[in-house]
């Protein structure tokens, strides 16, 4: 991509390097952050003068946005405010949604943290609002969740596990299991709550992960937190913008991001960096899994930031913070200021590099209408969720099993009746109907990796079928089962593992539940990291 100015129908960057500043006289609402002076042509360096943020309202066409997940982060603050004796005005007024959530035991909590792109927060007048609101200072209708974290929090044994699921990936939506986008489980709501509880729903169902609470961050309470807690330094060893979520960052070396730059950085998924050999800008192809990796480098910089305000007992910052997030902040109304002081006290002194990041293991695709999707390898991400299920590493639940069903028994509509029974017990099913050709011998074929969803599968259908690897199956279809005459009927429980699995003349192991692969992370570890690193500094450096 050339280093062009954008067109005037887009949002107008301060100035582009090696060009003169420019200002849009038209558009009064919005204003830079940090020094009004000009870095040098090319970009800046460490002992120029400070960088220029900007806040640039987005395309009309441009996507819903994302903001980071701070749920914990918000939460240890609220529980540090409570002791201060602050915390029990500000904490009844936060808005609290009835929901249906699992009981938690142990020490050991789910938290679902939610970004609601929800304007509700922002008007016309405030700094900025024309990065959220359009040309007539409308808000957008509805909300979306283009945030979604879950958080496995321990407090006995003072280990946070996170993962984030990709807004694009592609799951069956709860309660009718229609496939769509997993962020758009909660714009199908009547109404927040009622959107809460459908993609509580299909976290559950679709990955056999419970959430025991939930923790909804819209705007205003982001930029809130980044600001109580005096900005978040980020270091950028390059010149980096995105003109869609508004991020223009032509400083480099050691930054300071306030709340309205850090929710630009923190929503975007369409960044560009500034070659400076060729001085043109090079987009990162990542999207929004280049997003998420930078989101949890925002997020471990941000603890650290919050624990230098709370453990120290700055009771400014305290109440700077219950302030700015009180009202624009939505908790399960399970969720009492107990367990947030409990919660608080536990991890005072955490650091951000002791949080455990797992990636999910996706892949890009296209739906039958020519969309761009994500798509989960269900087989791969077994050994993460297990992990926000408390379940052993090389567990197998019915969840990661997508099978297609066939029919060859030679009754008609035998494929349906399966599929839908499978369904029933928590596959990933589906139907492909009757078969012209009967047979006796029932068949279960799959992709290599995939041997122990086959396995299961196998087990759940009386364990009579033959295995077969088969690489010439789709990523999306991975396991298939075609009903022989010799079926009998699909068992309530699985038959239990045997130590051999007959496969066409070839023998493959058959793990239990205990036994298999373990994916270990090491504290502060991203399992992925995806997408330009931009905010991250080299080792050696740390920025204050």
């Amino acid at each position: 991509m050339s280093d062009v100015p954008p067109t005037s129908g887009g949002p107008v960057p301060p100035w582009d390097p090696g060009q003169t500043p420019r200002r849009n006289a038209s558009s009064p609402g919005r204003r830079v952050l940090g020094s009004s002076k000009t870095p040098p042509a090319g970009g800046s360096s460490d002992a120029g003068p400070k960088p220029n943020f900007r806040h640039a309202k987005p395309p009309k066409t441009g996507k819903r946005v994302l903001k980071v997940g701070i749920g914990v982060v918000v939460l240890i603050g609220l529980g540090f405010a409570a002791v201060a004796g602050y915390g029990w005005y500000r904490f009844n007024q936060i808005n609290r949604d009835s929901l249906a959530l699992e009981s938690s035991s142990g020490g050991v909590q789910n938290f679902l943290i939610v970004g609601s792109d929800s304007r509700s927060g922002i008007s016309k007048s405030d700094n900025n609002s024309s990065a959220f609101l359009d040309s007539q200072g409308a808000q957008e209708s509805g909300q979306r969740s283009d945030t979604i974290m879950v958080v496995r929090v321990d407090s006995k044994n003072k280990t946070i596990n996170l993962m984030s699921l990709p807004r694009d990936l592609w799951v069956p939506i709860q309660p009718s299991g229609k496939e769509e986008r997993i962020n758009t489980a909660f714009a199908q709501g009547k109404d927040s709550a009622d959107g809460a509880q459908r993609l509580i729903d299909t976290i559950k169902a679709d990955f056999g992960i419970s959430i025991n609470h939930y923790v909804e961050i819209n705007f205003e309470s982001f930029k809130g937190v980044t600001d109580a807690v005096g900005g978040i330094p980020m270091y950028f060893d390059k010149q980096v913008r995105d003109r869609s979520s508004g991020f223009y960052m032509y400083g480099t070396g050691c930054q300071v991001l306030d709340g309205d730059a850090a929710l630009a950085y923190a929503r975007s998924r369409h960044l560009e960096y500034l070659d400076p050999k060729t001085k043109k800008w090079i987009e990162d192809p990542s999207a929004d899994l280049g997003r998420i990796s930078r989101q949890t480098l925002f997020m471990r910089t941000m603890l650290d930031r919050s624990q230098d305000k709370f453990g120290s007992m700055d009771l400014k910052a305290i109440n700077s913070l219950v302030s700015s997030t009180a009202d624009n902040l939505t908790l399960d109304s399970k969720l009492s200021i107990g367990n947030l002081v409990s919660l608080g006290k536990s991890f005072k002194g955490f650091s951000g590099s002791q949080i455990q990041t797992h990636a999910l293991p996706v892949y890009m695709d296209m739906t039958n209408g020519g969309a761009s999707i994500l798509r989960l390898n269900t087989a791969a991400a077994e050994d993460v969720f297990n992990i926000f299920r408390g379940l052993p590493a090389g567990t197998v639940m019915p969840t990661s099993v997508v099978v297609s069903v066939a029919n060859a028994t030679g009754t008609k509509g035998k494929a349906v009746e399966v599929s839908d029974r499978l369904r029933q017990l928590g596959y990933m099913s589906k139907s492909t109907g009757d078969v012209t050709k009967s047979q006796s011998a029932t068949v279960i074929r799959y992709l290599p990796g995939s041997e122990k969803q086959a396995d299961l599968l196998r087990r759940q259908l009386g364990g009579n079928a033959e295995m077969q690897v088969d690489k010439t199956l789709k990523s999306s279809a991975p396991v298939t089962v075609l009903l022989g005459s010799s079926f009998t009927g699909v068992l309530t429980e699985p038959l239990p593992p045997t130590t051999t699995t007959t496969i066409a003349g070839a023998v493959a192991p058959s793990t239990s539940a205990a036994t298999g692969p373990v994916t270990t992370v090491k504290p502060g570890e991203v399992t992925e990291y995806v997408g330009v690193e931009a905010g991250k500094a080299p080792e050696g450096v740390v920025c204050k």
